[in-house]
This record gives structure tokens, C-alpha cells and sequence, in this order.
């Protein structure tokens, strides 16, 4: 089911979270037609007892990459460690006749999705991830590089007086990011394990984590284009084990 949502979706980029390994990826994505560029973690990261949640990129295969290190400070190192939260898979790709293209594909901290908790740890390292993110935004900056950032923020963040997009917009300075997915309308069919009942349940997501955010630069014109999410139907999420997000897409 999941190869039927990549062939409709048939696009030239594909950020991904939450993958395994080359494998696991390759059941979904034909590796005839992209080539995969996983986060620096799978290269050192020993075999966990359950599974590893990697992220990276597909890029189809006609496309010149650089694939460039990982920002590494989203796992949030200390002086003892590399740090335990996944890194931002970041890769470069050309464009005839435009300046090349900065992708970054993250997966931050869950436990945060709200604006009113502030005090809980989940949400302290949260937004040292978002101050980290802050960094990155503004060194493609100073290069002048046009950039998007795509992925699994584990944040509200198209709800009204919420910090994590009011904190990017503010660091970036006013007018220089744009959030693609901001008028996505969520409702993402998934189903969700219950433990209490040890049943399967079919739940409705209508609030959206998933989000593509961007420099103004990308834009082929004065029109922001709109993120849509492409959403499973009730009868494949009853029959298949699917990913409890939905794709979201834009063309740019």
C-alpha cells in the first residue's frame, strides 16, 4: 500500500523519518528509481533491540546531490555524548538555470505538541532543538543559500500564539521563512494500539506535525503554494499497517 501512496505521489524529493534501514526503505521506495541518502547516524548507530528511526532523503535519480554531513546539534550533544535525538539529514541538490537547493529533514522531540506546557522536559529540549534549527536557518543566511526544511516537528505548529513557528519567524527576521504547510487541513485516518483494551482503534488526526517550511526564494512566484496531506481511506488503514502520519506534499 505504502509503494501505491509513493507512485501517486511520484515526487523528486522525499524526505523520510522514522526508517529503519536501506531495506526497510526499499519495500517502499523503488531504489531503481532514487537514490537514498540516510542520516550519518546509520552508518555508526549499533542494531537497537527494537528499531532504529533514521531520517534522510529520496531523491530521484535523474538529480545531481551533495550529500553533506548531518546537523548534528537537533540530537542535542553534551561534552559526554553525541547525543540521543535524531539528527537533521541535510543534503543539496541542483537546479537547471536556479541557484541550488538546501534540504534539511528532521524529526524533533515528541511530548511537546501544545503551546501551554512549556515546563516539562520534552518541551525544555524541544526548544533547544528549535534554537538549533534558529542556527542553521540563519547560516544558510549569511551564505544566501535557499533552503527547506521538511519533516516531523511533533508540534502544533499552525495553531494560533504558539511559540515554536513565532521562534523560527523571529530568529529568521520578519519575511524570510514561510511555512508551506501553514493552511494544511489535517485529518489523517491512522490506526493506535490500546493498551488498556489491547485492541487496534481507528483514530482520526486533525491537528498537523508534519510541516514544510521554506526560504522565500524557493517560490517560482509571488503565490505560496499550498501543502496538501494525502490521506489514507478507512478501508487501507483497516487492512494494512500503515504509518500513523499522512504524506504531506507541495510543489514548488
Amino acid at each position: 500500500m505504502m509503494q501505491t501512496v509513493v507512485s501517486v505521489l511520484n515526487a523528486d524529493l522525499l524526505a523520510f523519518q522514522e526508517v529503519d534501514s536501506v531495506d526497510a526503505l526499499s519495500r517502499v521506495i523503488d531504489p531503481d528509481e532514487y537514490n537514498f541518502y540516510f542520516s550519518d547516524r546509520a552508518k555508526y548507530h549499533q542494531k537497537s533491540r527494537g528499531s532504529n528511526q533514521f531520517t534522510g532523503w529520496a531523491v530521484k535519480k535523474n538529480i545531481e546531490v551533495i550529500d553533506h554531513a548531518d546537523f548534528a546539534p537537533l540530537g542535542l550533544p553534551t561534552f559526554l555524548s553525541k547525543g540521543n535525538l535524531r539528527y537533521g539529514s541535510y543534503i543539496e541538490v541542483r537546479r537547471e538555470n536556479q541557484p541550488p537547493l538546501h534540504l534539511l529533514s528532521i524529526h524533533l522531540k515528541s511530548g511537546c505538541f501544545e503551546t501551554p506546557v512549556r515546563r516539562n522536559n520534552s518541551c525544555k529540549k524541544l526548544e533547544r532543538q528549535i534554537d538549533a534549527l534558529s542556527v542553521w536557518i540563519k547560516t544558510r543566511q549569511k551564505l544566501g543559500h535557499e533552503f527547506v526544511i521538511a519533516g516531523d516537528f511533533n508540534h502544533y505548529m499552525n495553531t494560533s500564539n504558539e511559540w515554536v513557528w513565532e521562534t523560527l519567524q523571529k530568529e529568521a527576521g520578519k519575511g524570510n521563512l514561510i511555512n508551506l504547510s501553514e493552511h494544511t487541513i489535517a485529518k489523517c485516518k491512522a490506526r493506535r494500539f490500546n493498551y488498556r483494551t489491547k485492541r487496534w482503534e481507528q483514530v482520526v488526526y486533525d491537528k498537523l506535525i508534519d510541516h514544510i517550511i521554506a526560504s522565500p526564494g524557493v517560490l517560482s512566484s509571488d503565490i505560496i503554494p499550498l501543502a496538501k496531506q494525502f490521506r489514507y481511506s478507512y478501508h487501507s488503514v483497516a487492512n494494512y499497517r500503515l504509518s500513523d502520519h499522512c504524506p504531506v506534499y507541495v510543489g514548488l
